[in-house]
């Protein structure tokens, strides 16, 4: 009797692990469509009609593949029962877009600060070295991460819907280590030259928005991957990924703000600055043609990064 009954106590704690994980995803998945929507006018005015480049398919790619990993695949999973097999692979699928996704958005804004350097040669080539240096170890644990998972055969109750993680290693904590790194890294890069700036006296919108928002993007994400590596380690399989499609949401649509942002300003003729003239340079986001400081001369194709000096 005793037996029976811890079973069934164990039974009920996995699905109510499983439905906060499921709830979780939902929100997740809402937050991403109506932010998508909010944002869709300023993506249509600065992406759509600007020129093909490798800015705007990075841009789009991290821009639409939540719609696939998290609003489609994690609640095709989460709603409909599922075997061990479907599980398995469900789950490895939606683990390599979520990696894929969060690389893709750190390359884009990688290239950003990369724009803030003045496109520094050095800078040119160190930072593709340590972003494979980084990355690629996350998809390695990703590989052993979704290889360790198991699921139950079956529901362990009928019409019970979504997967039971029965076991899980630890290894994906690496993976949030990697976006950690990563984002410490730019955000370093990012914070040397706006100090510099500081010093000087310069104060302009653009580069108020481009380190502010950098920075808030790091704390978020930074607070989100913490709290991701503690449920890793200290939660049970069934609740491990409760916040996973959330930070996996919040990332694409920080990314997506901070280019928004920056592109919308970019096009803005006005750059203010005191305290000295700023010869070091402003981030200008423009190819085959110019940024003048008369309104109505500005000719601009936002998806695209480029550094100009301002004297």
């Amino acid at each position: 009797m005793e037996s029976e009954l811890s079973n069934l106590a164990l039974i009920i704690d996995a699905m109510h692990g499983v439905s906060m994980v499921t709830r979780a995803e939902v929100a997740a998945a809402a937050l991403f469509v109506w932010d998508y929507f909010i944002t869709i006018g300023m993506e249509v005015d600065l992406v759509w009609t600007s020129r093909w480049n490798s800015i705007k398919v990075l841009f789009l790619i991290q821009r639409y593949l939540p719609f696939i990993d998290t609003c489609i695949l994690t609640l095709y999973r989460d709603l409909v029962p599922r075997g061990h097999d479907e599980c398995t692979s469900f789950q490895k699928a939606t683990g390599f877009l979520y990696i894929t996704g969060f690389a893709v958005s750190e390359l884009l804004l990688t290239m950003r600060v990369w724009a803030v350097w003045n496109r520094s040669k050095a800078l040119g080539y160190l930072l593709p070295m340590a972003f494979i240096a980084v990355w690629v170890p996350a998809y390695v644990f990703m590989f052993f991460f979704a290889n360790s998972l198991q699921f139950s055969k079956e529901p362990p109750l009928p019409g019970i819907t979504g997967c039971f993680v029965i076991h899980a290693s630890n290894l994906v904590i690496w993976c949030w280590t990697s976006l950690i790194i990563w984002n410490t890294i730019t955000l370093i890069l990012m914070l040397i030259p706006g100090w510099r700036a500081y010093k000087i006296g310069v104060n302009s919108t653009l580069s108020t928005i481009v380190y502010r928002d950098g920075t808030f993007y790091y704390i978020y994400l930074f607070i989100l991957s913490v709290l991701n590596i503690v449920l890793a380690i200290a939660a049970a399989p069934t609740r491990r990924f409760v916040l996973t499609s959330m930070e996996r949401c919040l990332h694409s649509m920080l990314a997506t703000r901070v280019i928004l942002h920056m592109r919308d300003h970019a096009r803005r003729p006005q750059l203010e600055w005191v305290g000295g003239e700023f010869s070091t340079g402003a981030v200008e986001f423009a190819t085959g043609g110019h940024i003048s400081a008369v309104p109505q001369n500005i000719e601009a194709d936002p998806m695209a990064f480029k550094m100009k000096p301002i004297h």
